[in-house]
Parts: structure tokens; C-alpha cells; sequence
């Protein structure tokens, strides 16, 4: 009796791992809208300096970055085209320029040029310029790294001690159920993605009254993102739950920026008056 209990029981098991393993999770489309924003696990924080009154307003002209890095992007990422990423990061850096306290962000086309490399342009009281940022970008790339790991084969034990039994006593309904609890051979599987991503720019800043380089420093930025895939199969088949955290090379991007705003800030007190 307790011999049939057992091999009823066990094509009862395997029948119902096999509907948890191809049984898929209800989709939650309430999250299926738009938001202003990014997510919480994108946002690299703006930097703000804040106004020194003790400071004159700089009067700052950002010309196009030139274009010298030589990464690349691996894991299957877009890649933007060469020639716009110089012009791109630069449009990122007037807007993080805005955020100085004491830096008045000019537009390029009212620098006046007067034929010999010098510039001069319309002041406001109490501020001081022009001053140019010029510079390239040298580094602009995104890795990624891979792990697998995978856990189970406990019930594929179990079927196969369940067929060794079936054989040795003789019972052919043992063995069939010991085989196919085997081959269903439950697995749980857990993958994970990590991307690296790395800006960095070299800029000079110009004193534009006198064609002068004041200072040349070196902004970066960095950004680490997780990305992960869980499911359970069975028999080869079953569900997986991914998760994805931000785009490394946009907020490594982000992370450029606010050093280079801190840089600048900081080399702008020292330039002649």
C-alpha cells in the first residue's frame, strides 16, 4: 500500500513542478505610465555652487569639445556617432555651468573677436570676461561584466534514487516516475550584468582678454550599474524576472559634469580681475 502511495504521489509532484515552472507572473501594468524624471537608481545628484558675494560674476563661453577618445561600448550598447559626442557633452556642460553661483554663461555668438585671438564682449556690473572653456573629450566608454549561477538537480537526485528503487524491486511504474522526475530536473538560475561607465574631458580655461591659458584640468566621472535576471526551469522551460538599474554611460556623464563644474568654480577665483 505504502509502495502505491509512492508512486502515485511522485507523477502528482512532477505534474505540478512542472505548471510552477511554466506558470508566469501577472503582468503589474499600473507602472506603464509616464513620469516626469528618472528613476531613483538613474539619478546622479545635480551639483549647485552656491553665489559668493565676495566674487564677481565670471562671464564663461563654452566652445565645442573636440573628440579624441578611443573607447568603446561592449555588451551589445548604442554607441552615439563620434562627431556629435564633442558638441553633445559641451551643450551638458553649459548646463551644468549654470548652476555656479557666480558664473554668467555667455553664448558664443556675442564674443566679439578682435584678430588677435583675444575676445571682448558686453558686461553687466560686477562682472568680469570673457572667459572661454575649450577642450576635448578623452574618455567615453562602457564595459560589462557577466556571472551565471545556477542551483538545483535535487529532485533529478531524487528521481534518479527513485528509479535505482524501482529497478531493484522491480516495479515499473517506480522507475518510470523515478525517470521522469529526473529529467524534469528542477533548476533555479540567477544571472547578473554589471556596466562600467567612464567620462572624462580635459579642459582649459582661457582668460579671453589676454588669449591666456589660466588653468587645465582634468574632469571625470564614473557610473556602475546592476542589471539582473532570476527564473526557475523545468524540463528546460520556465519564467525569468529581470531588473535593470540606469544607463552607466549617461549618468557616468552626469558625474563628468559636476566635477567639471566644481573645477571650474574653483579655478574662476583665481583668475585676474
Amino acid at each position: 500500500m505504502m509502495k502505491q502511495a509512492m508512486v502515485l504521489s511522485m507523477p502528482a509532484l512532477v505534474f505540478g513542478l512542472l505548471l510552477a515552472g511554466c506558470a508566469t507572473t501577472p503582468m503589474d501594468t499600473s507602472q506603464a505610465q509616464a513620469h516626469e524624471g528618472e528613476p531613483v537608481a538613474a539619478q546622479v545628484a545635480q551639483l549647485v555652487v552656491p553665489y559668493d558675494p565676495n566674487l564677481p560674476r565670471f562671464v564663461v563661453a563654452v566652445e565645442p569639445l573636440d573628440y579624441s577618445a578611443s573607447g568603446q561600448i561592449s555588451g551589445g550598447g548604442a554607441r552615439p556617432q563620434d562627431k556629435d559626442i564633442g558638441p553633445g557633452l559641451a551643450a551638458q556642460l553649459i548646463t551644468a555651468l549654470t548652476k555656479g553661483g557666480n558664473i554668467s554663461v555667455l553664448d558664443r555668438a556675442a564674443l566679439v573677436n578682435k584678430g588677435d585671438g583675444t575676445y571682448s564682449c558686453s558686461l553687466e556690473p560686477g562682472e568680469v570676461g570673457p572667459f572661454l572653456i575649450k577642450g576635448a573629450v578623452t574618455e567615453f566608454n562602457e564595459t560589462a561584466e557577466a556571472s551565471a549561477k545556477n542551483r538545483g538537480g535535487s529532485l533529478g537526485r531524487a528521481g534518479v534514487i527513485a528509479g535505482i528503487a524501482g529497478a531493484v524491486t522491480g516495479s515499473r511504474d517506480l522507475t518510470l516516475t523515478g525517470a521522469g522526475v529526473a529529467a524534469a530536473n528542477p533548476t533555479y538560475e540567477k544571472g547578473e550584468m554589471k556596466r562600467s561607465g567612464m567620462v572624462a574631458m580635459d579642459l582649459q580655461l582661457v582668460d579671453g582678454r589676454s588669449a591666456r591659458i589660466h588653468s587645465s584640468y582634468r574632469c571625470s566621472g564614473t557610473f556602475t550599474t546592476m542589471s539582473s535576471a532570476s527564473g526557475m526551469s523545468l524540463f528546460g522551460i520556465g519564467g525569468t524576472n529581470t531588473q535593470f538599474a540606469a544607463s552607466a554611460l549617461g549618468q557616468a556623464t552626469r558625474a563628468a559634469m559636476n566635477d567639471a563644474l566644481r573645477q571650474t568654480a574653483q579655478a574662476l577665483k583665481s583668475c585676474p580681475r
